[in-house]
């Protein structure tokens, strides 16, 4: 019983079938966990420069650094 995309439709089990596609799930937590450190770092600089970030994902620490960079004056959320 295999998946529907498997091209030998020859294995015993749908699990047999999943492993034999050698998922990686290690290097999606690897580049998720990579993701979010590069985030905290980020916050962890503007922190450091005294911007204050509406939070700590990169789309808000980039407009907290933009507008700081404008204003010339340290945002503070």
């Amino acid at each position: 019983m295999c998946r529907t995309g498997c091209p030998t439709q020859d294995h015993k089990s749908y699990a047999e079938c999943a492993r034999g596609l050698h998922l990686n799930s290690g290097a999606l937590l690897t580049t998720a966990q990579k993701k979010h450190d590069s985030e905290l770092n980020a916050y962890e600089k503007a922190r450091s420069e005294g911007i204050q970030p509406m939070g700590t994902k990169a789309a808000q620490i980039e407009l907290a650094n933009r507008v700081s960079d404008a204003t010339g004056v340290a945002f503070g959320a």
